[in-house]
């Protein structure tokens, strides 16, 4: 009776409300509850459980006792829900869905990152058999967290789940939870399966600014106001405002743990596209590589590397080595400006650091040998040495090399031959021709190098080591100090724009000077680390060997990192000191500063002064460290459940090329009243040349911001953000001495005069809505809307994954929609609109008159930039 009561309660409930029951998901009880018999429907309970999930409502017809009339009874009563059996792998991947989504979104130094830690996600190790350094590069693990794991290992004490893993001494709660998803805690079963990614990437948006201005220069000598044509500059003549977009297609596969594969092709904007190229200049330009990594049990539970093809090595403090294409500022090694330590492949976009050939490593808890052989062709700017005008295989110096002033990674890689055609067209209207210029792979690059580690107890070690690279077509040189500044500027009138900073182009190396000539580079170094109680100290000494004895350290140029990382609980605390020699000109370091190399020289401020505007690129695309050198302090502590003190960190440093020194502090304190509602306030404050305030240098910068976040539902998010900029510069005289100035005075006899410029204060305010929609598990979108107004301060902002730099007054939106199309088929569109005004200019003499010139003022463009981007992962 009561069974029938139920029966009848729940039918009546079911018709009133219109609730089916989903005979995928529904329990015996449940399904007992439709107008069948009992044995009906423990045949559909069963059917479900031991044969195979509902498709439709006829699969009930496969059933013996269920006949047409009680389907379609059942008809209006049930309902099936979508469902698809899954694999291991795809089990896998549904649970850390939102990790592989953050991963492949990944943009610049955390790129290359990306594909190394999506391996460790998707066929992870079992944490008692993983060495010290697998376990520090994963992401955000400390080396504190490191050690705490490696020494429960080496007391024979397994770790059987994450639980256990939670309990160990010294690993903190935020290092259990980075290392949980990326490791198993037993063997697991050897699963010799294929694994298959697939990556397409399309973006078209316009140029950065600074890019932008350097394309756009127009080629003619300073007086002449005849040559106004948008083609005489590399804008105009290559039709940049029509550049391809930027593509790249990633290919990777695994199988099992211990072959891996790859390929990569991309094209940047403006360049050459896959289906323009030849099938050998595709082959070429492409990365790929083929790996083998495997435990070699008979040598003592030693890990085994072998590469072929692209690959990645990082040492230390990246003083010796770190290979990629970008820059980071203030890059600790820890948290999330970390290292991957060792060797990894590499299909990232990285392309004019990239080293091509064989590597292999070897590694145990006592010891480590890494060896590495490269060789590829890499752009450099190379210097006409006939003077012709047109840089070509007929400026080879007496040795039949070229003559090569650095390194370049250019915004847009030309083809050698549209160069020379255009330098060709360019200097029928100037008197000076162009003499430094980009060429694309003209330098044969051939590296051999290596590090050996000793390692006597766990979270201890000191490393070795080095590297030479061998050029064997080409000289490197630097120009006298008399005549660098001529070799640069192109009119002898802006010879003055020549500044104190610009001494860093001067003592960039050469292989080639007045008292040796070599056909190499050779960088050497030594490494440690070491961690006592909650402290792991560690640093890097590097030295470029130039004219001093091989094995005496101290009379080369040189570079010192020396770091220590504090960390408890709730609190951790980063000090670091470095000292890099202004004629320490290591392309492949990648350490800790505050500016990359040449910020502030002619290179960065006068670019249109240049020979050749191209050149400015080796400032624009720098990634190694300016010649610093200064003190940095970083902090986290989270004070209680309501108040955290966010990554707050001070630098005083001192930049070598002029003396200038400077300060810089950000201090981030969150509020949480309420664990969904987060108010934070960011202050930033950086003085430059702070020891000197009547300096035409100093500048001082404050910016205050304002962070309210809401975190709602469904991991929804609701973020409103107001900053606002002040920039101070200080008053300043200019000394002349122009016979052509007005008298002082109206006394004839008098030729100089002195101007003075009143302090200078720009403000700026900058808005920002941003908002997250998890639609459904499958689905999400964000978007966010900006205004700003810049009288003269630069705003920037981070969208998504990449960062944004506005003009001097806008507004700005875009829309990320993220979408899981099936369970291994990922798709990512982005849009983003951008309105702003460009900055008023007006032209005026020295002495303050207007300039005759019809094109002296320059009013505010209404600028409207669109971009887009599009990204699908497909992996299986």
């Amino acid at each position: 009776m009561k069974r029938l009561l139920f029966t009848i309660i729940f039918a009546a409930v079911c018709i009133l409300n219109a609730i089916q029951i989903d005979l995928n998901t529904a329990s015996l009880q449940e399904i007992k509850t439709l107008p069948i018999s009992e044995q009906q429907a423990k045949d559909i309970y069963e059917y479900r459980y031991y044969t195979a999930f509902y498709k439709s409502i006829y699969d009930l017809r496969k059933i013996p006792s269920i006949d047409q009339e009680t389907m379609l009874k059942l008809r209006p009563l049930v309902e099936i829900s979508h469902y698809t059996d899954l694999d291991d792998t795809e089990l896998r991947r549904e649970e850390i869905y939102y990790l592989l989504e953050r991963l492949g979104s990944s943009e610049g130094t955390q790129e290359g990152f990306a594909d190394v830690w999506e391996d460790y996600l998707m066929t992870p190790h079992n944490v008692n058999k993983m060495s010290y350094n697998d376990i520090l590069n994963l992401p955000n693990v400390s080396p504190i967290d490191a050690a705490a794991v490696i020494k429960r290992i080496a007391l024979q004490d397994t770790i059987i789940d994450y639980r256990n893993l939670r309990s160990t001494s010294g690993l903190s709660h935020y290092g259990a939870t980075n290392i949980r998803n990326y490791v198993f805690y037993h063997e697991q079963p050897a699963q010799q399966k294929l694994f298959i990614n697939y990556q397409l990437r399309y973006e078209d948006k316009v140029f950065e600014d600074d890019t932008k201005t350097l394309y756009k220069e127009i080629f003619r000598d300073k007086n002449d106001a005849s040559v106004r044509e948008s083609d005489h500059s590399y804008w105009g003549y290559f039709n940049l405002s029509q550049a391809s977009p930027a593509v790249s297609n990633k290919i990777r596969l695994r199988y099992g743990n211990d072959f891996k594969a790859g390929i990569l092709y991309s094209n940047q904007k403006g360049e050459s596209t896959f289906t323009e190229n030849t099938f050998a200049d595709n082959l070429d330009d492409a990365k790929y590589y083929a790996a083998y990594e495997s435990q070699l049990d008979f040598l003592g539970n030693t890990r085994f590397k072998a590469y072929l093809g692209n690959y990645r090595v990082t040492f230390g403090e990246g003083l010796v080595m770190e290979n990629t294409d970008y820059y980071s500022s203030r890059k600790t090694g820890y948290g999330f400006s970390k290292r991957i330590l060792g060797l990894t492949e590499d299909l990232s976009r990285t392309d004019e650091y990239a080293l091509k050939g064989a590597a292999f490593s070897l590694e145990n808890k006592y010891s480590s040998f890494t060896f590495y052989y490269s060789q590829d062709k890499k752009d450099a700017v190379i210097y006409d040495l006939n003077g012709d005008g047109i840089i070509d295989s007929n400026d080879k110096d007496e040795d039949g090399k070229y003559q090569a002033v650095s390194y370049v990674t250019s915004s847009v890689r030309f083809d050698n031959d549209d160069l020379r055609g255009a330098e060709a067209y360019f200097n029928e209207n100037l008197s000076k021709k162009i003499n430094l210029a980009p060429r694309k792979d003209i330098l044969d690059e051939t590296i051999i190098g290596g590090r050996w580690e000793i390692s006597p107890i766990v979270g201890t070690h000191v490393g070795f080591s080095g590297y030479q690279a061998v050029y064997d077509n080409a000289h490197f040189v630097v120009f006298d100090q008399a005549d660098i500044a001529e070799q640069f500027i192109r009119d002898s009138a802006d010879l003055g724009k020549w500044n104190m900073q610009s001494s860093e182009i001067q003592n960039m190396y050469a292989t080639k000077t007045d008292s040796y000539k070599r056909n190499y580079r050779q960088v050497v170094g030594i490494d440690w680390r070491t961690n006592i109680g909650n402290t792991s100290f560690s640093g890097e000494y590097a030295e470029l060997s130039v004219e001093g004895g091989t094995m005496k350290i101290g009379d080369d140029p040189s570079a010192i990192v020396l770091s220590s990382f504090t960390q408890f609980e709730n609190f951790n605390f980063i000090s670091l000191f470095r000292n890099y020699d202004l004629g320490f000109d290591n392309p492949y370091s990648r350490a800790f500063s505050e500016h990359e190399k040449f910020d502030d020289t002619v290179l960065d401020k006068n670019p249109h002064t240049l020979t050749n505007p191209l050149i400015a690129d080796m400032f624009l695309n720098s990634a190694q460290a300016q010649a610093e050198r200064g003190v940095y302090f970083e902090t986290r502590y989270r004070i209680n459940n309501y108040l955290t003190l966010n990554r707050t960190y001070l630098d005083i440093w001192e930049r070598l090329s002029d003396g200038r020194r400077s300060v810089r502090f950000q201090g981030d304190l969150d509020y949480r009243p309420i664990y969904a509602l987060s108010l934070r306030t960011k202050y930033k404050n950086q003085v430059n040349r702070y020891d000197d305030d009547a300096d035409r240098g100093v500048s001082k910068t404050n910016e205050t911001a304002g962070i309210v976040t809401a975190y709602l539902s469904n991991r929804d998010r609701l973020q409103f953000e107001y900053r606002y900029t002040k920039v101070w510069g200080p008053p300043y005289p200019y000394l002349t001495n122009n016979a052509e100035s007005p008298y002082v005075d109206d006394d004839p006899s008098s030729n100089y005069d002195t101007t003075v410029q009143s302090q200078v204060l720009m403000k700026g305010d900058f808005l920002k809505i941003d908002f997250t929609h998890n639609v459904n598990d499958n689905l999400r979108f964000r978007t966010g809307l900006g205004f700003w107004n810049g009288h003269g301060v630069s705003h920037w902002d981070w969208e998504d994954m990449e960062i944004d730099f506005m003009g001097m007054q806008g507004l700005k939106y875009w829309v990320l929609l993220q979408n899981k199309i099936a369970n291994n088929l990922y798709v990512s569109m982005r849009f983003r609109a951008k309105h702003y005004k460009t900055k008023e200019l007006e032209m005026r003499a020295w002495w303050n008159e207007p300039v005759t010139d019809n094109e002296a003022y320059f009013r505010n463009i209404n600028m409207d930039d669109y971009a887009v981007r599009l990204q699908l992962d497909w992996r299986f």
